[in-house]
């Protein structure tokens, strides 16, 4: 996350600027895709201001807009102090609210388990012939699904395959989100290799990386 600090009508010494980078880096642990924070501290020279003399203005740039939160006080310090917790109280609900609407979606692990229900409470047929292992889904285009099932069990597995173009992790997280799964299977452009991100617990993100090592064999 980038960082700019602008004073008005005063300086910013370099140990409020530490202070403000220590400050920025818990909004970035709270927000890892927000790309950029401006951070204004404002000396107010209204003598009726005196006692609100002091303004610290946040401003975050993300992939979701725009966050802003500013707070008066005597003291500069204080007045950081308060801008961040506004900035993260307003995270924090974001979040709840993006929780929300995913909320009433079914896991992965309750998907499985309904079609396994079904499965077992579909009323029982006559043995067909051996099918093959795998079998193409009528209307699909050539290749593109299929289904393999195990064995002699009632599982079936089904399997689709997509085309798509290489992309950056970030934009690998803005099709998840778009599409509303709570993972997303891409080719990173960065490393050349087959990945996937994943949302992980609070407002965080994972990605895994698949690489292959040919496993040596000796004779």
């Amino acid at each position: 996350m980038d960082i700019a600090i602008v004073g008005r009508h005063t300086k910013v010494t370099e140990d409020m600027r530490t202070t403000i980078f220590e400050k920025m880096e818990k909004v970035e642990e709270v927000a890892p895709r927000v790309t950029r924070a401006e951070v204004h501290v404002v000396h107010e020279r209204n003598p009726h201001l005196s006692g609100n003399r002091e303004r610290v203005e946040i401003t975050l740039h993300g992939p979701r807009g725009i966050l802003r939160a500013e707070a008066d006080a005597d003291d500069r310090l204080v007045a950081l102090d308060r801008a961040q917790a506004r900035i993260l109280e307003q995270l924090r609900k974001r979040r709840e609210r993006h929780a929300k609407r995913h909320n009433h979606k079914p896991s992965l692990h309750e998907v499985v388990a309904a079609d396994l229900a079904s499965v077992e409470s579909a009323p029982s047929a006559p043995d067909p012939d051996p099918i093959e292992s795998v079998q193409e889904w009528e209307g699909a285009p050539e290749g593109a699904t299929r289904e393999v099932a195990i064995d002699d069990t009632p599982i079936v597995i089904r399997s689709k395959t997509h085309t798509g173009s290489p992309m950056s992790v970030s934009e690998a997280i803005d099709q998840m989100e778009l599409v509303g799964h709570d993972f997303y299977l891409f080719h990173d452009a960065e490393s050349n290799l087959p990945s996937a991100v994943y949302r992980r617990r609070g407002w965080t993100y994972g990605v895994i990386h698949l690489e292959t090592n040919s496993a040596e064999v000796t004779v």
